[in-house]
């Protein structure tokens, strides 16, 4: 009886000490995953994520990005970068400077922040009735091989370029690409963006400039996008550098009516050809323009992002409800993404 309730004892003891070191082990993730930047520390919770599921993002309490599925989402850019010839673009890439850091983290900022948006819309989407099928993964995966080649090729170019499966291609690309696909067509089904406003803003445009009032004031006061800030001024543009929409009105063998209103996908333009000259045969044209833009699936989606409720334990990220994406905690690191974005920044609202 004596040695059963040792043995007894003996197991229990082998399980509670067990259980610690569990419980030692899992605190010492939880301080390297949640606090630490070192490293080494880095490493050993990378080591331990793969094992144990932290939560990286969680959304609405009911959904879960996990850390272990973002260090997998940052190696596979970063084997995209190591494995690319950026040379031949003029470009140098490289995460072993302080800046080379520090970029990384915008593109860990950026993955995660997509990575959440992918959730959302999945969230979204089911809300409204939609279910994607794995049949209607595998007809786009089809689709895709017919256009880039054998499946063999897509195969070996994914797992050189991103080190992915075609199972992490369909998980981490063609699903959330579909439920977006599908969300998008629902809510412009449903009716629930609204372009009255931009039409009757573009509207007043026209009626000034109509009027008689200088086309850099009507800027000013109506125009939107990065081209307002310089007077409406685009610069010179080649035919193909234009939205669709406006390539043969500005380029075609007819004079543009003048203060016309031109809509495209993405708003209303009024855009007035200031010069043009020829470049080997081609025609360029300096363009300056009036630009309202239309309330977008994107609109409706980012007033959807405000509105859910998303916390944040991973380490040095936040979610901003203003703006509804995931944003730095350190704000030296908001001010260096901003300046870097800054300087590549451009007007998409007429050149591509």
């Amino acid at each position: 009886m004596k040695k059963e309730n040792e043995k007894r004892i003996k197991v229990s003891t082998l399980v509670y000490a067990l259980l610690i070191l569990v419980m030692i082990v899992l605190s010492i993730g939880s301080i390297l995953a949640y606090g630490t930047r070192t490293e080494i520390g880095t490493k050993i919770a990378a080591a331990i994520s793969k094992a144990v599921p932290f939560p990286a993002v969680i959304i609405n309490w009911s959904r879960i990005i996990y850390i272990n599925d973002v260090q997998d989402n940052m190696a596979s850019i970063t084997k995209f970068y190591q494995t690319q010839d950026f040379a031949k673009e003029g470009l140098r890439i490289d995460f072993s400077t302080e800046d080379g850091k520090k970029r990384l983290r915008i593109k860990e900022r950026e993955i995660i922040d997509k990575m959440v948006e992918d959730e959302i819309i999945e969230i979204l989407a089911k809300d409204a009735g939609i279910s994607i099928t794995d049949e209607d993964v595998e007809k786009v995966v089809t689709q895709k091989l017919n256009e880039f080649g054998t499946a063999d090729d897509v195969k070996n170019d994914l797992l050189k370029s991103y080190g992915w499966t075609m199972d992490d291609f369909k998980k981490r690309v063609v699903l959330p690409s579909l439920y977006a696909e599908a969300l998008a067509q629902n809510v412009a089904a449903e009716g629930v963006t609204d372009n009255n406003k931009a039409k009757n803003k573009i509207s007043q445009a026209q009626k000034e400039l109509e009027s008689g009032k200088d086309f850099v004031d009507v800027v000013r006061s109506y125009s939107e996008g990065p081209s307002r800030e310089k007077g409406g001024e685009l610069g010179w543009a080649k035919k193909d550098q234009v939205v669709p929409e406006l390539q043969e009105i500005l380029f075609g063998k007819d004079v543009p009516v003048k203060n016309s209103i031109v809509e495209s996908s993405i708003g209303f333009h009024i855009v007035e050809i200031e010069n043009r000259k020829k470049e080997n045969s081609e025609d360029i044209l300096q363009l300056r323009q009036i630009f309202v833009a239309k309330n977008t699936f994107a609109d409706w989606l980012e007033d959807k992002k405000k509105q859910m409720k998303v916390s944040v334990p991973l380490a040095d990220f936040t979610w901003n409800a203003e703006t509804g994406s995931i944003d730095f905690e350190d704000e030296d690191m908001r001010i260096f993404e901003k300046e870097q974005r800054a300087k590549i920044q451009g007007d998409a609202s007429i050149l591509f």
